[in-house]
C-alpha cells in the first residue's frame, strides 16, 4: 500500500510551476521513473520520496498519507 500522498505531491508540483524534469534531476531520479511515479504507474520508494521532498525543499512528512493503514 502506498503510504505517500502522491496526489498531494502532484498538486503541489502543478501549483508551484516547477517542471517535473527539473525536480527529477535535482532528486537524482530518472525522468521516466519520476513520470511513472507521478502517474501512479510505479510505486515510489521511501528513498525516492525523501529525495523528491528534499529537492522541493520540503519536510518528508509533508506528503505522508496519515489516513492509510501502514499494515
Amino acid at each position: 500500500m502506498e503510504l505517500f500522498d502522491i496526489d498531494g505531491l502532484k498538486n503541489y508540483i502543478a501549483n508551484s510551476g516547477l517542471k517535473q524534469k527539473a525536480i527529477a534531476k535535482k532528486a537524482g531520479i530518472s525522468e521516466s521513473a519520476f513520470s511513472l511515479i507521478m502517474n501512479g504507474k510505479r510505486k515510489c520508494s521511501a528513498e525516492e520520496y525523501a529525495r523528491i521532498c528534499s529537492a522541493l525543499g520540503l519536510p518528508a512528512q509533508r506528503f505522508i498519507d496519515s489516513k492509510r493503514d501502514a499494515s
